[in-house]
C-alpha cells in the first residue's frame, strides 16, 4: 500500500485502489460508431441509474430526452455524468451530435 504525507487528502494512487466492484466491472466505450451504438449506452447507463447505485451528477438535458419531438438531436453536444454512491467515482457519456463522435469513459 502507498502511503500519503498525513494531510488528511487521499492521493490519486489511493482514489484508484478504493474503486468497489460495481465500478470495476463498468463497461466504458471509447468510441460510439453510430447513433444506435450512443443510444445503446445510453440503455446502459439507465440500467446503472436504475441499480440504485449511480446518480447523475451533471447534464445538459435529461437522459431520455436527447432527441426532440421531431426526432432530432436537443444539442449539438450532449453529456451525462454520473457517479457511484459506493466509492465516488464518476464517469461521463458525451457525444457530438455535429460531427458524429462520443464515448463514454471514467471520469469526467
Amino acid at each position: 500500500m502507498k502511503e500519503h504525507s498525513g494531510s488528511g487528502e487521499m492521493t490519486k494512487a489511493m482514489k484508484e485502489e478504493s474503486i468497489c466492484n460495481s465500478c470495476s466491472n463498468i463497461i466504458l466505450k471509447a468510441s460510439f460508431y453510430s447513433p444506435k451504438d450512443y443510444e445503446k449506452c445510453l440503455s446502459y447507463i439507465k440500467k446503472l441509474l436504475q441499480s440504485g447505485n449511480f446518480e447523475v451528477v451533471e447534464k445538459n438535458c435529461e437522459i431520455d430526452r436527447v432527441k426532440d419531438e421531431n426526432d432530432h438531436w436537443v444539442d449539438d453536444i450532449i453529456f451525462h455524468t454520473i457517479k457511484c454512491k459506493s466509492c465516488g467515482q464518476v464517469f461521463t457519456c458525451s457525444v457530438n451530435t455535429y460531427r458524429g463522435s462520443g464515448c463514454f469513459k471514467k471520469g469526467r
